[in-house]
């Protein structure tokens, strides 16, 4: 059996596991809480890596359109160079040698016009005509290119590319303009070598990405020199950063992306034109610094990154979707587990608050309860009964303890099915209980329910083959006219039970009329002499 002390200990450790929970369930919520902070950070980081790679996808293409733009020059450029050679130290003056030394650049190349040119104003052409250089419109820009072949002495054969909207001759066609010297004087022997713009087409995909892509090639001062693919809103001015200029927020990347594109860097901005929203990558072309520049549609873009980011995604949100669900558990599992602790705590509360024999509530619980309800309702009427069996010594004497055992726990059994659940009932000593009436706000109450009580015991009986009628004296106290406090009402009764007893035992007196104040203050007077 189960006694005071243990149930004490037991609640105890209720409480503590209680505590051990909560302690536990404090870091997990915080560990969790931290694997969520580094999975969002992890999810920032690899879309920006993404992000990175997808545009490194695009420059990388881009640059292999820039290196293919390089090609179709240089291929072209590559073939003047020994030709030019030849005809300074071997040609001399053969005019007709020239020519057909011309005419083979023009079939074997993309050039669609050969002028050989070494000095004074003449230049031969490569059917033989002549025709007087200083008066081509860009005449200053060979000049230049060819002042800067000066400037530079490091290669036997130079070259150098100038771009024209109109080569000035009967075609008046676009050009790219190689101007090949076999050496580094101005008056030297040259070779002007003519690509038709138009060739670059060949060079750009139209089926690539989405199919409404454009490519660009250009200087870094906007000027566009060739463009192919869909048609888009940047081509409105023959200049893209007049395009987009006005705007200050891209007046910024203009800047930004011309300055790279001097320095032959390679990179992508975004920028939107007549709603025209595209990402557009760049490369350098090796050559005047000039760029291709390739302009994706941004869906297509956002398209690429989203498909590139959705197995990570998938992982993250996956990984997150196994946390809540672990989250989730553990709260379940934490808040089962408050409960049934409570539960626990809650029963060891009534099992520590119970008497063992009788299953009433044991005096600290009785004293407790009704101070409890006195604390809240100081104003509402209680009735306070406590009554000793009569005789009971003599019952253990003659029948014995175990019978006593008997008795007393029929009694607590049956009392306790008497009142209400309301009521607060409990075994406050060896053979003395004490009953706490609430809610009895009218006087007729009162003696209906001391009336119920006295015939409890004219019925009362306990033992199983030999019946016991055993009786009580009993004392009664008005809560809170007799008294306020517990104390105080609790003397009122016993002094009542006092006088129960001296009118001859199995009585109920209420204190309150004469003889019950006489004969308690007789009693009281009678303790503190004793004391004395």
């Amino acid at each position: 059996m189960l006694t005071q002390e243990k149930m004490g200990e037991m609640l105890v450790r209720a409480k503590k596991a209680k505590s051990a929970v909560l302690q536990w369930f404090v870091p997990t919520c915080v560990l969790i809480i931290i694997i969520v902070a580094m999975l969002y950070n992890f999810s920032v980081k690899s879309s920006q890596t993404v992000a990175k790679d997808v545009e490194s996808t695009f420059v990388d293409n881009a640059r292999g359109y820039a290196a293919r733009v390089s090609y179709e020059l240089v291929r072209m450029s590559d073939a003047g160079k020994p030709i030019g050679y030849l005809m300074q130290g071997y040609i001399g003056s053969d005019k007709k040698l020239i020519v057909e030394m011309a005419e083979a650049l023009c079939y074997n190349t993309d050039a669609y016009e050969v002028i050989y040119y070494s000095h004074g104003d003449e230049g031969l052409l490569h059917d033989g005509r002549q025709i007087d250089i200083t008066v081509l419109s860009y005449f200053d820009e060979i000049q230049e290119a060819l002042a800067d072949i000066e400037k530079d002495s490091s290669e036997d054969v130079a070259v150098r590319y100038v771009y024209v909207e109109n080569d000035g001759l009967e075609t008046a066609r676009r050009a790219i303009i190689a101007i090949v010297s076999v050496d580094d004087r101005a008056d030297g022997d040259k070779l002007l070598m003519y690509y038709p713009i138009e060739l670059l087409q060949k060079v750009f995909s139209r089926k690539e990405y989405d199919g409404r892509n454009f490519y660009v090639v250009m200087g870094p001062d906007g000027k566009i020199i060739e463009k192919a693919g869909t048609w888009s809103s940047f081509f409105m001015a023959d200049n893209i950063w007049n395009s987009l200029k006005g705007d200050p927020e891209q007046d910024g990347t203009i800047a930004s992306v011309a300055a790279r594109m001097g320095n032959e860097m390679s990179g992508s901005f975004q920028v939107e034109l007549d709603g025209e929203n595209r990402t557009c990558v760049y490369a350098p072309v090796g050559i005047n610094n000039w760029a291709v520049v390739v302009g994706i549609n941004q869906s297509y873009v956002d398209g690429v990154r989203n498909k590139e980011w959705e197995n990570t995604g998938k992982m993250v949100l996956q990984l997150l979707i196994a946390i809540f669900v672990f989250f989730a558990l553990v709260i379940i599992i934490n808040i089962f587990n408050r409960i049934k602790a409570g539960q626990e705590s809650r029963k060891l509360e009534e099992k520590a608050d119970t008497d063992l024999l009788t299953s009433l509530n044991n005096k600290l619980a009785t004293e407790r309860k009704i101070k409890e309800y006195m604390e809240k309702m100081p104003n509402e009427q209680g009735l306070l009964f406590v009554l000793d069996i009569d005789n009971f010594k003599k019952i253990n004497d003659t029948l014995g303890h175990a019978f006593g055992d008997e008795v007393l726990r029929t009694l607590g059994h049956s009392i306790g099915s008497t009142f209400r659940a309301s009521d607060i009932i409990g075994r406050t000593g060896g053979d003395e209980f004490t009953i706490f009436l609430k809610h009895l706000n009218e006087e007729e109450l009162l003696e209906k329910e001391a009336a119920k009580l006295c015939d409890f015991f004219k019925n009362f009986q306990a033992g199983e083959y030999v019946k016991y009628a055993a009786t009580a004296s009993i004392g009664a106290a008005v809560f809170p006219r007799d008294g306020k406090d517990f104390e105080t009402l609790y003397k009122a009764a016993d002094s009542a039970l006092y006088v129960a007893k001296k009118r001859g035992k199995s009585q109920l007196a209420f204190y309150g009329d004469e003889e019950t104040k006489s004969e308690g203050q007789k009693k009281v007077e009678a303790e503190s002499r004793s004391r004395e």
